[in-house]
């Protein structure tokens, strides 16, 4: 049987949910079908979300480690996902779900977004 290596516990484990679901709708094809279906339930979502979540709610950076994310390997990876997201804030400016998905850097989010959902599923 392999050693396998134990994580301390995080003291903010539902944000790490709560992070590895905004990476998934990023991932995806298309998170504007998931977004609308979020709104239709009366939920809030949609990139506005999205960057309030990343830039607005949580720094995901050093002090992220031990509370929501366990090593800088994650702390790398999350903000490879925000520096994508903010080269395209920089072309697009302040616009819709529609202008972010369909630009062609969105394809860097969902690349960088896989990879970050990726690194926090190895540690789990």
């Amino acid at each position: 049987m392999e050693d396998m290596i134990s994580r301390p516990a995080l003291l903010q484990p539902h944000v790490r949910d709560e992070l590895t679901s905004y990476l998934s709708e990023l991932e995806a094809d298309d998170p504007r079908a998931l977004w609308h279906d979020e709104r239709q339930r009366g939920l809030v979502s949609g990139v506005d979300q999205v960057f309030h979540f990343f830039f607005d709610d949580h720094d995901f950076d050093n002090s992220a480690v031990g509370y929501s994310l366990f090593d800088q390997v994650e702390v790398g990876s999350i903000e490879a996902v925000k520096a994508r997201l903010e080269a395209i804030l920089d072309v697009v400016g302040d616009a819709d779900d529609d202008d972010f998905v369909s630009h062609p850097l969105w394809a860097e989010v969902r690349r960088a977004a896989a990879v970050a959902s990726s690194r926090l599923k190895e540690a789990a």
